[in-house]
């Protein structure tokens, strides 16, 4: 039977693993906290979503672990901790003080049934603006999406297919973002080296 009109009662309850760790080299000097995500209108719920043209429904026995926002911010702490990256990672909530803020958007995380295709595919859609904390001041806005296909409309392969594209719009994310912060503080760098120079007799 379809996933969609059953009336079998909640049984499961899923989460996204972190992206696999990165072997990346030394870290770059800087703490980053990330946001509680600002979720699309429909998705913010516990429940897993599902388009079918243009219309939103939900998958009737199955449930993340937490909201979608809890459940992705969590994800994108872990997966950037992993990628070793950046001093440290933390959740905005934390309140440490940090010299970067990564502001997400998630603008899709959707199972999407099109044409006759019986198993769905799945659309993750991240937007994240890094925040140089001090100044508040806008360093960079990066998009990162992807699609996974769950090969089978059962939900152990959707809710995979969701950890798959969500893993790679995170490294994705993370990669740029480290690129975006190395960038600024190269910039900032070469801003207070001129105003020593002019400074000195």
């Amino acid at each position: 039977g379809s996933l969609l009109d059953t009336d079998l009662p909640v049984n499961a309850l899923y989460v996204l693993a972190p992206a696999p760790p990165s072997e990346a080299g030394n870290a770059t000097p800087v703490d980053l906290a990330i946001s509680l995500p600002d979720v699309a209108p429909g998705l913010d719920t516990n429940r897993i979503a599902v388009l079918t043209g243009r219309q939103l429904d939900y998958y009737r026995a199955a449930r993340w672990g937490g909201l979608t926002s809890e459940v992705v911010q969590t994800f994108l702490v872990d997966s950037f901790e992993d990628q070793h990256l950046f001093r440290s990672v933390t959740s905005d909530q934390t309140r440490v003080a940090g010299d970067y803020i990564l502001d997400v958007a998630l603008r899709d995380f959707q199972a999407e049934y099109s044409g006759s295709e019986r198993a769905p595919s799945v659309h993750v859609k991240m937007i994240g603006r890094l925040i140089r904390v001090v100044d508040r001041e806008l360093v960079a806005t990066i998009d990162a999406e992807a699609r996974a296909s769950a090969g089978d409309n059962r939900m152990r392969a959707v809710a995979a297919a969701f950890e798959r594209a969500a893993q790679q719009v995170v490294v994705e994310l993370a990669r740029e973002t480290a690129v975006a912060v190395a960038g600024d503080a190269s910039t900032l760098s070469s801003a207070r080296d001129e105003r020593n120079l002019a400074a000195s007799p």
